[in-house]
């Protein structure tokens, strides 16, 4: 079942159940070890794995909102079973983080809804749960299995660094005019090497990434707000209502206007 997630989970702990933190708003940063952290938008699943220990911090202390879906152990074994072919969350084919499919950022979207109506819809929130945690842990093995056939152990965690603190610059600054060569310097890294590297680890190119970053901080700006949709377009680092309406519709395959009318129903 779905439920918010706390907000004091930035000491260290060890979880007693595998659980799955779906941010909703703000930059978080899971630290499993020394100078080994991931960083999540609300983009991104994070696996939290039964005994595994680990910190929360936020990048930026802006403030984050997030979902935890905690199913019972028989019910989230059937469904890694059926997804990935695991009976646990932190098994060696899954990575500890995916990037949703942009489907499942619109359910979870849908979830956090159903989630804070004022009588809640059982079985909407367990069918949805069901399919975001489907969606995420397939994303995870398939993202696994990219690296595995890029993986070279000597260079591994260096590249890995320089994507996270990408990540980080644009999930903090998604509304910033980012180019290749920006990025690529503030991470001391050539652009071939980082828009190589970056496509290999996230499994988007940096440009794919920035738009999908935007595109989730407008979703939040929707549910928030009756703001004018040009004025959050804006806000969120488009140039126009047209860019805004066009990469939306690109990703989600409906227009901001239709996702705002669907969510009123």
């Amino acid at each position: 079942m779905a439920r918010p997630a706390p907000d004091d989970s930035k000491e260290l702990e060890c979880e007693t159940a595998d659980l799955v933190l779906l941010p909703i708003a703000g930059v978080l940063a899971k630290h499993d070890g020394p100078k080994q952290h991931v960083i999540a938008n609300a983009n991104h699943a994070i696996f939290l794995g039964t005994g595994q220990p680990y910190r929360i911090t936020l990048p930026g202390d802006i403030g984050d909102e997030a979902l935890v879906l905690d199913f019972s152990k028989e019910a989230l074994m059937q469904i890694l079973v059926d997804a990935a072919g695991v009976q646990q969350l932190y098994a060696p084919v899954l990575r500890p983080h995916s990037l949703l499919p942009p489907a499942s950022v619109l359910s979870r979207e849908l979830l956090w809804r159903h989630l804070h109506e004022p009588v809640i819809d059982t079985l909407a929130v367990q069918e949805i749960s069901v399919s975001v945690l489907t969606a995420s842990v397939q994303a995870a093995c398939f993202e696994r299995q990219q690296l595995d056939r890029a993986r070279h152990t000597q260079t591994q965690r260096r590249r890995r660094q320089q994507v996270e603190a990408v990540k980080e610059l644009i999930s903090l600054y998604p509304q910033q005019e980012w180019t290749l060569d920006e990025l690529a310097r503030q991470v001391h890294a050539s652009p071939f090497h980082l828009s190589r590297v970056f496509r290999e680890e996230v499994g988007l190119p940096v440009h794919r990434y920035l738009i999908r970053t935007r595109l989730a901080a407008a979703l939040r700006a929707m549910r928030a707000s009756c703001h004018d949709l040009t004025q959050i377009a804006h806000a969120c680092g488009f140039a126009s209502h047209s860019h805004f309406t066009s990469s939306f519709r690109s990703v989600f395959g409906m227009t901001p206007s239709e996702s705002r009318q669907r969510s009123m129903i």
